[in-house]
């Protein structure tokens, strides 16, 4: 690869890093902030109020054209999940960038 060539291509790869990086910082902004009401809904989760809300909705007592997906306890379940999965890709990811700096 000629000098040209390989200056093209770092350059390429430095304006894409860049890219990345200032969307991930603005994805990572979101989801600090959306952590707050991620809580809410865990915690909700494992309320007497959630028991309450499914057993409600198992009787057929909310109207039927509420969305209730939050009530299926896998959709919340699996989030939960995701969040805690998300959260240890981060800390892996950063530390094999920590480890490489």
């Amino acid at each position: 690869m000629n000098p040209c060539e390989k200056i093209v291509k770092m350059e390429s790869i430095l304006d894409r890093h860049q890219a990345l990086i200032d969307q991930l910082n603005q994805l990572l902004d979101d989801f600090e902030l959306s952590q707050k009401e991620y809580h809410a809904l865990r915690d909700y989760y494992s309320s007497a109020q959630f028991l309450e809300d499914v057993r409600m909705s198992n009787e057929n007592l909310l109207p039927s054209d509420l969305k209730c997906g939050v009530l299926s306890e896998d959709a919340v379940f699996d989030l939960i999940g995701d969040n805690f999965n998300t959260a240890v890709r981060m800390l892996e990811l950063a530390t094999d960038i920590i480890k490489k700096h």
